[in-house]
């Protein structure tokens, strides 16, 4: 396998688990709007809605795996948030090129949620089932910019659910990627199914041979009204930075680490700090029939 593909697979990686802690609202869960029965302020009757603001982000670049180059990723996360505490133990994350412009992803972690009321959740989180489609290869002589579409299949699983609300949901990011001599910068804009819109971004500098270093932006907006948020003056808007490093510790294992944190208003769908690190693995499958 190429190193390019490698580098592309660690991206991956280490992007799932910067933004993927369904507690704290740093990425594509649902914010802490959820815990209102874990001390958050009980809900007042006299407003309609839930109390509960839907986010999501979802970042990722226009590089598609090439036919049965994969990859398999296993880390574990932390995050701190007003109403409690996250550790996802394992997470999982694992990819394949299926076919000549598309990959198919899944991801998914188990989950321990630590409210400040005493009370703890512990199972498996909301797994996500991503599919990326290349429409234009960033990688392709005489090109340098790509982009691709990204359809999501949401399960939640973690946390209960406002009435009325199931647990399948899709999102459909759009990811652009613009490499240049010495770095490259990616992001995605996109619409959960839930109610809410995103936009992220992201800066890929080689710091060495083996050392890679990303700089991550994100923002994300309800949509649906909710009176009962707005006067329990959850923000309908939220602000993310992270950063982190992939290490090439093999041809075929790479070690990665994050640390993030919201810098908008900290309220209940806000984390004050998330942190995250793994290893993965590349692999080659050969399909029949191929050569």
């Amino acid at each position: 396998m190429s190193r390019n593909f490698y580098r592309s697979a660690a991206a991956a990686a280490l992007l799932f688990f910067i933004f993927a802690s369904p507690l704290a609202a740093q990425g594509h869960g649902r914010g802490l709007g959820q815990t209102k029965d874990h001390g958050a302020p009980e809900p007042d009757p006299g407003f309609p809605g839930t109390g509960i603001r839907q986010f999501g982000v979802w970042l990722d670049d226009a590089t598609v795996s090439p036919a049965g180059q994969g990859w398999a990723t296993f880390g574990i996360g932390y995050t701190r948030a007003q109403f409690g505490r996250q550790w996802d133990a394992p997470s999982m994350d694992a990819g394949m090129g299926i076919a000549p412009r598309l990959q198919l992803a899944v991801s998914a972690p188990v989950s321990k949620v630590s409210y400040t009321d005493g009370t703890k959740d512990r199972g498996l989180g909301d797994v996500y089932i991503a599919a990326k489609l290349g429409l234009l290869d960033p990688a392709a002589d005489g090109r340098s910019f790509g982009i691709a579409l990204v359809p999501v299949v949401e399960l939640l699983t973690s946390g209960s659910l406002p009435e009325g609300e199931g647990r399948f949901h899709w999102a459909l990011p759009v990811a652009v990627e613009k490499r240049f001599e010495r770095f490259r910068a990616y992001g995605s804009v996109g619409y959960f199914s839930r109610g809410s819109a995103f936009g992220s971004a992201a800066l890929e500098v080689p710091l060495t041979e083996k050392l890679t270093a990303t700089a991550t932006l994100s923002h994300t907006r309800s949509l649906d009204e909710d009176p009962l948020s707005d006067a329990q003056e959850l923000s309908d808007n939220r602000w993310d930075v992270s950063g982190g490093a992939v290490y090439f510790f093999s041809p075929k294992a790479t070690l990665f680490g994050s640390v993030g944190r919201t810098v908008s208003r900290l309220d209940a769908n806000g984390s004050s700090l998330s942190v995250a690190a793994g290893v993965s693995f590349g692999f080659q499958h050969r399909f029949r029939g191929r050569r």
